[in-house]
């Protein structure tokens, strides 16, 4: 096929509707401030000097909470890989492994008892310290941070309606330190905290099912806002084979040949042609007027008499507009 693009152009605008992909959004938390005094002497967060900027950052996802029996609290669980403390001089992570049994929770508290406000902890009823991947004399340093508004200061304990910026206005208590077991030998003064959503445009759902050349690999490029020049590669392909590529509003998991099929398609497959060299490249223009959040499936199975049953499958891929 030679023209492909107007194909895949014509099946986006033809069936990409109004769709908003609140489910499991990633949320960033940063948390900015300076230091107030640093009695640490070990690197490297003996290095920081008083006054320098400090900033806690991590992510969470929305749909990755346990409520509390006892509060009106919420913990999400904070992606580990993604936690730092850094500082102008220095940064820190949390310990690796992570103390067994426990897990590093965002709390958000909504009218408990009486107060709002965010913390950080390893449990969803009160402030804890987080162990970080610097030792002090009482084990692993700790991270803590909290701080209280007055009540009815948050709508809920989702916190996708906590989106925003947060500062000292109304600040009625703060914490913020870095632990060494009984004593806090670092101190940080809160200026902002800021809850917003991260959206990735291209994301590796995985679900490859192997052939001639092992998995094949589904990228996309570009990012998907109106009329904007986007782009899926496809390699590691069967070459001069026939390819199906399969394009869903939503993801599931539904057996297909031998293998498991994540796209649920809204329109009949888009058969293409691969390379001689096992490949195609499919540049195609996004539709103008789609909603931002609209969840884009693609997956391609590929003709492969190497795979177990005929078919190979690329990794699933899904395109999240901006």
């Amino acid at each position: 096929m030679k023209h492909p693009v107007p194909f895949l152009a014509v099946a986006l605008a033809a069936f990409l509707l109004p769709q908003r992909a609140d489910a499991g959004v990633t949320v960033e938390v940063t948390v900015r401030g300076t230091v107030e005094f640093d009695l640490l002497t070990a690197p490297p967060l003996g290095l920081v000097a008083d006054n320098e900027h400090a900033t806690l950052k991590f992510r969470v996802d929305s749909d990755t909470f346990v409520n509390s029996g006892l509060f009106p609290t919420r913990g999400y669980a904070i992606d580990k890989a993604s936690f730092s403390l850094s500082f102008d001089s220095a940064a820190v992570s949390l310990k690796n492994p992570f103390p067994a049994g426990t897990t590093p929770y965002f709390v958000l508290r909504n009218n408990d008892p009486g107060v709002d406000g965010f913390f950080t902890s390893t449990n969803v009823n009160d402030p804890a310290g987080q162990a970080l991947s610097q030792n002090g004399s009482f084990g692993a340093l700790a991270s803590s941070f909290s701080v209280t508004y007055p009540s009815s200061f948050l709508p809920s304990l989702d916190i996708l309606d906590a989106l925003g910026t947060y500062d000292y206005t109304g600040l009625s208590v703060f914490h913020w330190s870095v632990d060494d077991g009984p004593v806090e030998p670092m101190g940080m003064i809160f200026e902002t905290l800021t809850i917003a959503t991260v959206t990735t445009t291209w994301t590796d759902k995985g679900n490859a099912l192997a052939g001639i050349a092992g998995n094949p690999k589904l990228v996309g490029t570009g990012t998907l806002a109106d009329g904007s020049n986007n782009a899926l590669a496809l390699s590691r392909s069967k070459p001069s084979a026939t390819a199906a590529l399969f394009v869903g509003l939503s993801g599931a998991a539904a057996p297909f040949k031998g293998g498991v099929l994540v796209p649920v398609p809204l329109i009949e497959p888009i058969l293409l042609m691969t390379s001689a060299g096992g490949g195609i490249a499919l540049p195609f223009v996004m539709p103008s007027g789609v909603p931002a959040g609209t969840e884009l499936w693609l997956q391609y199975a590929i003709q492969d008499a190497a795979a177990v049953k005929g078919v190979a499958l690329s990794n699933a891929l899904q395109g999240i507009t901006p």
